[in-house]
């Protein structure tokens, strides 16, 4: 099998590649099948998702248009069913003619039909009402279009309404009744969808009246045309039997009829909710109360264009990904091969002679691990020679510096020393005094080399230097220091608390005619220690305690720093000796002095924490 490998092109080819087209290679050997595969996943899916989504949204446009049309109908219903059960209204349909002959107004005289009217009123769907009795009264009528109705009831049993209310015994039934119709009216100014019903007597075997209410075929369309979504589909609503009311849209009629005829298919399980036939998506819904039935026909290409649309991005998204991983591809391979360029390259000069060859390690995978192994080896070898013939001068070298960082202190603190007696000798005790703080200050600098000193030491410190500037400001300068006794004998950085008094006094008092005031405050807080260096100097703007806080700058500071510290260190210093766990916080203003708020945990609670 490996055998049958090696012999075929496509590994003769891979074989000449360099590595970082290898790696390409093996990537997009990976990746474009994975690719290829969820493009054909991603599309699949999101097809069927489009088409159930878009089948929810269309039978809800269905839903709806039947719910708003039944709403309409629900109206003259409830109207027809006032006429039914009205006792002065059927007390009027069974008396005797001869009673009202005098009584021109016996409508609204003798039955509540003029509250009626206010309904109406405010029913803008209700076109007409017409309500002819069997006693021969003159019937009753209303008309929002100037319609105008049939005089007598004879000549409206002629019609096709009548006929079929008389068949329904009673139930409403709907018919629609185009503007060119004469049955009901003498003059018809608009199309409607009238609902015509027999009244009968408390025996219900007897018609006492015939009642016709016609709403305006607009309303339907109106409705319609809200939820039509396309020219070229179609909107159909169409009564129990089967008669069309209202068309909107573009209909197939020979589909139309081929449904209306087969409508048991619709009380079958489609398992979709809808029918997919002819080339059209159809919805359908029946209401239970009305008989009205909705159907929407919706073309296959629409849906097709639709479908497309919405597989358009995931298609450019899957393309785009294919796109884009040959440059994260390019990225990766080139990461893994530059560490075997640099160690091949390195080995090279390491051949010529030259030792100090040190490839970057970047990664902890085996390159990683092969690049240290080299340095390694290049310290190594590098180490040995420079023990056979370096390492003694180096150290003869080392010796004497140490040396010299001996001798330097001891012979500064002997000539401050002689320089002290010589002053008491001639009885200057001020400038003995002043020597003996220059001697005291650098003897706490150096510390013996110590990093970590006592806070008394640490405030020591600050006195001497207070001090000393007070020997330059004379009267200028006065300061105060007050620190509890709990803690005096903590443990800090040295070198925490002195560089903020400093900057108060020579970035804050130095240029003040008047001087001013330096006070330092230590306090025990629970676990932690808060120092406060406040002055009443020249103050700070916002931008320059940034600049004194986070700036790397230290030219600003050179001139007047013992031991070179800048506040910025003393910042990074607390950062990697607390972390988190410190404060320090400067609050000033131009001509408004300044406050340095340090809290810092206790060593002792930090220790003992660790």
């Amino acid at each position: 099998m490996k055998n049958r490998i090696k012999n075929t092109v496509l590994y003769r080819i891979y074989t000449k590649l360099s590595v970082r087209n290898k790696i390409l290679f093996a990537v997009y050997l990976v990746l474009v099948p994975v690719i290829v595969l969820s493009s054909a996943f991603t599309t699949l899916t999101s097809y069927q998702d489009t088409v159930e989504n878009m089948a929810g949204i269309y039978q809800r446009f269905t839903l709806n248009i039947s719910n708003d049309i039944s709403y309409i109908q629900q109206d003259v219903i409830d109207i027809s069913n006032y006429f039914a059960v009205n006792a002065d209204v059927h007390n009027l349909l069974v008396s005797s003619p001869a009673l009202y002959e005098d009584d021109k107004l016996f409508w609204d005289s003798n039955t509540p039909l003029s509250m009626l009217k206010d309904v109406l009123a405010i029913k803008s769907h209700i076109k007409t009402l017409i309500l002819y009795p069997e006693n021969g009264l003159p019937p009753f009528y209303l008309s929002r279009d100037a319609s105008v109705q049939k005089k007598e009831i004879e000549e409206a049993a002629k019609s096709e309404c009548y006929r079929k209310a008389a068949e329904a015994d009673g139930d409403i039934v709907w018919a629609r009744v185009n503007r060119s119709d004469r049955e009901l009216y003498i003059d018809n100014k608009s199309d409607k969808i009238v609902a015509s019903r027999i009244l009968y007597d408390l025996s219900k075997k007897h018609r006492i009246g015939f009642l016709a209410v016609g709403c305006d075929v607009i309303n339907y369309e109106k409705v319609c045309l809200g939820m039509l979504q396309n020219e070229n589909e179609g909107i159909v609503v169409a009564g129990e039997t089967g008669e069309e009311f209202v068309r909107v849209g573009t209909v197939n009629d020979a589909l139309l009829h081929k449904l209306m005829e087969q409508e048991d298919i619709w009380k079958q399980e489609t398992g979709q909710g809808y029918l997919k036939t002819d080339g059209y998506y159809i919805f359908h819904t029946e209401d239970a109360k009305t008989g009205i039935q909705v159907y929407y026909m919706s073309p296959q290409s629409n849906w097709n264009r639709q479908i497309l649309r919405n597989l358009f991005l995931p298609i450019l998204l899957l393309a785009a990904l294919l796109i884009c991983s040959w440059p994260i591809s390019k990225l990766a391979a080139y990461s893994m091969a530059r560490p075997m360029e640099n160690l091949s390259r390195a080995m090279e000069k390491f051949k010529k002679g030259d030792f100090d060859q040190q490839v970057p390690v970047e990664t902890n995978d085996e390159l990683g691990q092969l690049a240290g192994a080299f340095n390694q080896m290049m310290h190594d070898t590098k180490e040995l020679i420079d023990r056979n013939y370096v390492m003694a001068l180096r150290e003869k070298e080392s010796e004497l510096e140490a040396l010299e960082a001996q001798i330097n202190p001891h012979f500064l603190y002997n000539v401050l020393d002689s320089l002290y007696w010589q002053a008491m000798d001639d009885d200057n005790e001020k400038i003995a005094e002043d020597i003996l703080t220059l001697s005291k200050l650098f003897r706490l600098l150096l510390s013996k080399g110590q990093s970590q000193i006592p806070v008394s030491q640490e405030m020591e410190l600050i006195a001497s230097y207070l001090q000393i500037q007070k020997m330059r400001f004379m009267k200028r300068l006065n300061y105060s220091i007050d620190v509890d006794q709990e803690i005096l004998e903590e443990k800090i950085s040295k070198l925490t608390i002195q560089p903020f008094v400093e900057n108060a006094v020579v970035h804050g008092l130095e240029n003040m005619e008047k001087g001013g005031f330096v006070e330092v405050t230590g306090r025990l807080e629970g676990k932690y220690m808060r120092f406060m260096v406040t002055d009443d100097g020249s103050g700070m703007s916002q931008e320059e305690i940034d600049k004194v806080l986070y700036s790397q700058d230290m030219k600003s500071y050179a001139s007047s720093r013992i031991g070179g510290y800048a506040i910025y260190n003393i910042h990074q210093r607390l950062i990697l000796q607390y972390g988190d766990d410190f404060d320090l916080t400067i609050r000033s203003g131009i001509n408004q002095g300044t406050c340095v708020d340090i809290r810092i945990p206790v060593m002792a609670e930090k220790n003992k924490e660790e």
